[in-house]
């Protein structure tokens, strides 16, 4: 079968897009965990939930009143009787009104301005010249001729008068109120446009930084989740090459965090950038439109008052001044200015979002560009055909198992229990051993029910002598080759499996396996602990591809086996004290790997439990491992006591100090002695 990385891939680039998705399309990524290939490792179950939701969105409520924001809309529709306005049919198209007719509109005010400043300049220089003429003429009364002449002279005076009483009309009473105007609406039009200039700016300087940290994003948690995946499922690389590659994951699940964090903080800008601009949008526009039909009906006046001039000045070019004076009647601003709008939202497409858009957040393989499946690397391939080979190993250790826990040996190979023991010195039998352990103690137990969470199992005592002596070679060669993974499963499994002694009490495994030298060394504890924080981010990382979008990761990510991991110490024998100094030891260690942030965070975690007086080994009358009396609030399940009190891991002679010493660095020949010990 494919891969759960290329699967994962393909369901990526499917999915790509900005697009809210739908009710079904958000069921379906919600359960596309659930669909994958889980492979041969085990993802953790994450008890850190995700916060959700996010932040709820209210809807944009207009500055002018509640029925406002229904009313706005870019569509265009509307009835006959209703009026056209710019805040209603020309939203966000600023740019083309502005350059298609405010402007024009000012440069006409202007133009005519100065036309009639002309006329009237030019109606005074020859009214001044008509009362210079026929003064030096010398006229005799009584004279017809004369009379005659005077009479021209006097309809001369009387015409220059009328040119100064129109040249004085035109400049005070046109001009300076079309001046008045021009100055008004200038000064208050380069304010509007400077303003909406930087609202406009500001908006899509959040938009673009919105579709910027979107799709970084959704790049970070892919990469995350991509090395996730591969540091859960290489369940038989070598602890060091697995190591580095949790460490990586870590660090990529840490980034997709921050940009996580980052990404919400965009949505929430862009989001208030979009409302400003849209409350101050619908002010700009209204007082452009009022201004406009001010300054046409402004611009119309001025041509009536023209014309009732010039009508009385030339009764000569009636006819003429008859056009002007019809024209200047008919002319409407108001109407002339609804058909500009009415054609303009026919031609002009809005550019922009609409008005009400809001940004929310998405899921992050739908953010960015459509991603392609995964290449086909040659470590992949590798990777790929080492689970093969664990799956088929699995499927042969399989029903050996299931014989060996019922207590009977294979009839037909009764030699197969011990080549299989024979067999886990090979990391890759190991492997496939403890992963069909872990299948089996977790039979009884509820679907998702952690290893670290099960109720065990009790086997027979031929059964569990057999399990005992596979734990003891799997336990040396773990010790041998370092393997701290399949030491972790080992070191759980062995407080799943039990049995009644000759005395008919329950005997746990762990009781068996207690004095091994593996339990001894100090960076076994330390490096458990690293992969076991480093295996929860990296669960975090896988899980919130299945999380509904919005959700966010805001406490430090947690697994049982970590809330556990303290117990588990203390049932090995290493007191609360020692455990404690080891934990924080190793936290400061790897601070800059997990953020200083989070050292804190973790410790209190980690010891919280167990931080009221815990006893350094304690056992029930069963033999089973019992919590500390004095913590009420461990979780159920922790084993906190070894089952043999008087065997320690560490000698009854050796200081009680040797731990936390070692845990610290201070003392070099700690593991040497512990092993001497428990080989004696």
């Amino acid at each position: 079968s494919p891969h759960p990385l290329l699967e994962m891939s393909q369901d990526t680039k499917a999915e790509g897009g900005v697009q809210q998705p739908s009710g079904d399309a958000a069921e379906d990524a919600a359960g596309a965990a659930a669909r994958y290939d889980p492979g041969v490792g085990s993802m953790p179950e994450l008890t850190s939930p995700a916060e959700w939701p996010w932040k709820k969105v209210d809807a944009a409520k207009p500055a002018t009143g509640a029925d406002e924001a229904s009313a706005v809309s870019t569509s265009g529709a509307s009835t006959a009787d209703e009026p056209l306005s710019f805040r209603k049919n020309l939203w966000e198209r600023f740019q083309f009104l502005w350059q298609q007719r405010i402007e024009p509109s000012q440069r006409l005010l202007e133009q005519v301005t100065e036309m009639l400043r002309s006329r009237a300049e030019l109606e005074r220089r020859y009214g001044e010249s008509l009362m210079g003429f026929g003064g030096d003429i010398q006229l005799t009364q009584g004279n017809s001729v004369h009379a005659a002449v005077d009479a021209v002279v006097v309809n001369f005076r009387n015409r220059g008068e009328q040119s100064l009483t129109l040249a004085d009309e035109i400049e005070q009473d046109i001009v300076v109120s079309f001046d008045a105007v021009m100055k008004q609406h200038k000064e208050v039009c380069r304010s509007m446009f400077s303003d909406v200039q930087l609202l406009m700016k500001y908006a899509q300087d959040r938009q673009h930084r919105h579709e910027k940290l979107a799709r970084r994003y959704g790049s970070r948690c892919f990469e995350a989740e991509c090395a996730a995946q591969d540091c859960l499922q290489g369940v038989t690389m070598r602890t060091q090459d697995r190591l580095l590659l949790a460490q990586r994951a870590t660090q990529l699940s840490k980034q997709a965090r921050i940009a996580e964090y980052e990404y919400y903080g965009a949505i929430e800008q862009a989001n208030r950038a979009q409302m400003l601009y849209e409350q101050h949008m619908l002010q700009v526009l209204e007082v452009l439109q009022d201004m406009e039909e001010k300054r046409g009906k402004c611009l119309r006046d001025g041509l009536r008052k023209l014309a009732v001039y010039e009508t009385s000045w030339l009764r000569n070019m009636q006819y003429d001044l008859e056009g002007a004076a019809k024209a200047a009647e008919d002319s409407d601003a108001v109407k002339e200015l609804q058909d500009f709008i009415r054609q303009a939202q026919d031609e002009v497409h809005p550019a922009g979002p609409a008005f009400g858009f809001r940004f929310s957040a998405l899921p992050f393989q739908q953010l960015g560009k459509a991603r392609e499946p995964r290449k086909m690397t040659p470590e992949l391939h590798q990777q790929l055909q080492v689970q093969q080979h664990v799956r088929q190993l699995m499927d042969e250790m399989d029903p050996i198992l299931s014989t060996m826990l019922e207590g009977a040996r294979a009839a037909d190979k009764p030699e197969a229990e011990e080549m299989l023991c024979q067999s886990l010195v090979e990391p890759r039998h190991r492997t496939a051993f403890c992963q069909v352990l872990r299948q089996k103690a977790l039979q009884g137990d509820t679907q998702g029910t952690e290893l670290a969470s099960a109720a065990g199992m009790s086997v027979t005592s031929a059964a569990f002598e057999a399990l005992h002596s596979c734990f003891k070679v799997a336990l040396d060669a773990s010790n041998e080759q370092y393997d701290v993974w399949c030491g972790r499963d080992l070191m759980v499994l062995a407080q799943t499996f039990r049995a009644e002694n000759d005395a008919g009490k329950q005997v746990s495994l762990l009781s068996r396996v207690y004095d091994h030298a593996l339990w001894n060394k100090v960076t076994f504890w330390e490096d458990v602990l690293v992969l076991a924080l480093c295996e929860a981010h990296a669960a975090e990382a896988v899980w919130r591809r299945s999380l509904a979008a919005g959700s966010q990761f805001t406490q430090p990510s947690m697994t049982a086996f970590l809330q556990r991991f303290v117990g588990y110490m203390m049932a090995f024998g290493i007191s609360f004290d020692q455990g404690r100094n080891s934990v924080w030891s190793t936290l400061r260690k790897h601070s800059q790997l997990l953020g200083p942030e989070f050292v804190q965070s973790y410790g209190n975690l980690l010891l919280s439990a167990y931080e009221v007086g815990a006893p350094p080994s304690a056992a029930d009358s069963t033999g089973a491992l019992a919590p500390p009396p004095a913590v009420q609030a461990a979780p159920s399940g922790y084993a906190v006591a070894p089952a043999r009190p008087s065997v320690s891991p560490i000698d009854a002679r050796q200081d009680s100090d040797d731990f936390e010493a070692v845990a610290f660095g201070v003392q070099a020949d700690f593991e040497v002695k512990t092993d001497a010990a428990s080989t004696c």
